[in-house]
């Protein structure tokens, strides 16, 4: 790619991220201020006027307090309202309806898995694998998820992985999958037997700001099959395995203002990856690489290219700050970018001319 046409493609880029989100199809919801939680007996049900939304506020208690609450709203969805405190999970609480809010207590409120429950802790969408319908509409805000990992046994629902029925399913602290449409903002992924959050099985316009993800079993955050979506504002930090894994076809999506420090692995693990603008990114102290980009395995149609790397600041990784390990990874695209005291290098290619760089300062 001739250097000309790097500051078009980063222009271009700069366009889309100042764009009115209403540009991707994602839309703010209005919801009415917070109110203060006073402990009840029972979930106080607010019923809907002119216009408003149903309104359900479940008090301390457990996750199949919150799974009636969910039930007893009306087929056009609604808010339920969480107090600040701990609610026990034992089961998955599952958001397989659409246009359902869940919110916390100024991110005072906790969804903690119960000890030896080997489950998932949030999901949602559909729980059927492979999923035959789509879910939208969901919002979730003002939490801390945490999955209690130290008395979980198994990574999938149940006990052993892809045997059948739910076993398809990790059990991460949140996962969506087959879901359109979704917000999750202001919101803690912890302690997860698997991955903090994860997107699977068709994603589509989904919203994430504000989110934290530390002390996964694996990846605080990781995507497959997700198109069109936004992120912003995340702080992957601590995890055992990568920042982000981007690992089947993650495509046209944004990542932007995140800081991925002192992973297992690489801060951002990418594969089959295609035509994605990550910018405004602190990568460092990762075990491994900063950034790692490769084909799926040995098959070089699932390269990733056309990605937009910019205004990075990679740092005291392991490895190199940047590693393009295929040919077939063409077209990418680095600039405005610092890579300071990387184990083996700021940028590593396996063949020379595969990134087109712009601006950037290799220490």
């Amino acid at each position: 790619m001739k250097s000309t046409s790097i500051p078009r493609i980063t222009a271009v880029s700069a366009m889309v991220l100042s764009a009115p989100l209403g540009v991707f199809g994602i839309h703010s919801i209005v919801t009415s201020g917070p109110r203060q939680a006073q402990p009840k007996p029972g979930p106080e049900l607010t019923r809907p006027v002119d216009g408003r939304r149903t309104e359900i506020r479940v008090p301390l208690g457990t996750g199949e307090d919150i799974t009636r609450a969910i039930a007893a709203l009306p087929a056009g969805g609604g808010r339920i309202v969480l107090e600040a405190g701990i609610y026990t999970v034992r089961q998955p609480l599952v958001l397989d309806r659409n246009d359902i809010e869940i919110t916390g207590d100024q991110e005072q409120t906790v969804l903690q898995l119960a000890d030896r429950a080997d489950c998932p802790l949030v999901v949602i969408g559909p729980m059927e694998t492979p999923p035959r319908r789509k879910v939208s509409g969901v919002v979730l805000r003002k939490l801390i998820l945490d999955g209690n990992r130290a008395t979980q046994d198994n990574e999938c629902n149940g006990g052993p992985c892809d045997n059948g029925g739910l076993s398809f399913i990790r059990n991460n602290a949140l996962t969506i999958r087959s879901a359109e449409d979704i917000r999750v903002e202001r919101v803690t992924a912890r302690r997860a037997r698997s991955g903090g959050m994860v997107l699977e099985k068709g994603c589509r316009r989904i919203h994430v700001s504000d989110f934290t993800s530390y002390d996964n079993h694996y990846d605080g955050f990781a995507a497959y099959e997700t198109e069109e979506s936004f992120f912003t504002r995340l702080y992957l930090h601590s995890n055992a395995a990568a920042g982000i894994s981007a690992d089947l076809r993650f495509d046209r999506n944004i990542i932007s203002y995140t800081r991925l420090e002192n992973n297992g692995s690489q801060g951002i693990f990418m594969r089959d990856s295609n035509f994605n603008n990550f910018n405004h990114l602190t990568v460092t102290g990762n075990g491994a690489q900063g950034i790692f980009i490769a084909q799926a395995d040995d098959r070089h149609t699932t390269p990733c290219t056309g990605n937009i790397f910019s205004d990075l600041a990679v740092s005291n990784s392991k490895g190199a700050g940047l590693r393009v390990n295929d040919v077939s990874c063409i077209a990418n695209v680095l600039a405005n970018s610092s890579f300071t005291g990387n184990g083996e290098g700021g940028v590593s290619e396996v063949s020379e001319r595969l990134l087109a760089q712009q601006n950037v300062d290799l220490h």
